[in-house]
């Protein structure tokens, strides 16, 4: 297998952390999504991550080469329903999933915004992504997280990494100490954590 990636990509990065935790096998073929057009013959969308399977298939989306991953890996990051359980566990993992990588795409929208010439910007639209992050990183400081973790807790991470690496004057943590905490603690416990970090500025 093929994951086409990005170090700086917070949806890449989720990916990347699975095929570590569970030892899967598989190349990383890192991209410039927004300049290699050689992409679109592998996501017709021409965005990463992207996963090549052995057959030549592809499969495209973070959540879907998530839970591939942890499938043929035989992890558990996906609670499973039970008969003799509720399946609030499984909704919970699924509804953080949805929360961090909400975090993601207006951060990451949010970035390719600020790096436009000042006439080019536009005012209304990163008002709207910055309340889109401010909104969910409300949440998330009410949230208790599991652990071990489930892909809610690895998006949340890659998405509070990502406002680190392209946002460190945002001072997320201030007003979110209960997330601070968690996340300094879940991005010290796993080596992949580490491993996958985004490159510094």
């Amino acid at each position: 297998m093929k994951l086409y990636s990005n170090p700086a990509s917070p949806f890449a990065r989720k990916c990347r952390i699975i095929i570590q935790e569970l030892e899967i096998r598989c190349e990383i073929v890192d991209v410039d999504a927004r300049n290699d057009e050689t992409l679109r013959r592998i996501n017709p969308l021409k965005k990463i991550p992207a996963l090549v399977l052995d057959d030549g298939s592809v499969l495209f989306d973070s959540p879907v080469i998530c839970e591939y991953l942890n499938h043929i890996g035989g992890g558990k990051l996906y609670p499973g329903m039970s008969i003799l359980r509720g399946s609030a566990g499984r909704w919970k993992s699924l509804g953080l999933q949805a929360l961090g990588d909400g975090i993601m795409d207006a951060a990451v929208a949010t970035r390719y915004q600020v790096i436009q010439p000042p006439e080019d910007q536009n005012a209304a639209f990163i008002a709207r992504y910055a309340a889109d992050i401010g909104g969910g990183l409300d949440a998330l400081e009410r949230v208790t997280f599991q652990d071990p973790p489930t892909i809610g807790e690895i998006s949340v991470a890659c998405a509070l990494g990502y406002l680190d690496f392209r946002f460190a004057d945002l001072g997320w943590r201030a007003g979110h100490p209960k997330l601070a905490a968690w996340y300094e603690t879940f991005s010290t416990k796993y080596p992949s954590m580490k491993d996958t970090a985004p490159p510094r500025a």
